[in-house]
């Protein structure tokens, strides 16, 4: 089944929220910086998979406002 562009987003604002989460964790003291980046990279990539998946359906996300 092919993912519909829908799909894409809900995992690219998850993606986002978990990046988010862990620079508040960071922040917080509740995780170490290196943790926090290992973390974050993991999540990077799955940014980085979405946004060429988008970018074959036509849509690049970083001329969307709300990913930049």
């Amino acid at each position: 089944m092919e993912e519909t562009v829908e799909d894409l987003d809900e995992e690219l604002q998850k993606a986002l929220s978990e990046i988010e989460n862990i620079a508040a964790k960071v922040y917080e003291g509740k995780m170490d910086a290196y943790e926090g980046f290992m973390e974050t990279e993991k999540y990077n990539k799955i940014v980085l998979e979405i946004g060429n998946k988008l970018k074959e359906k036509g849509i690049d996300i970083t001329q969307i406002k709300e990913y930049q």
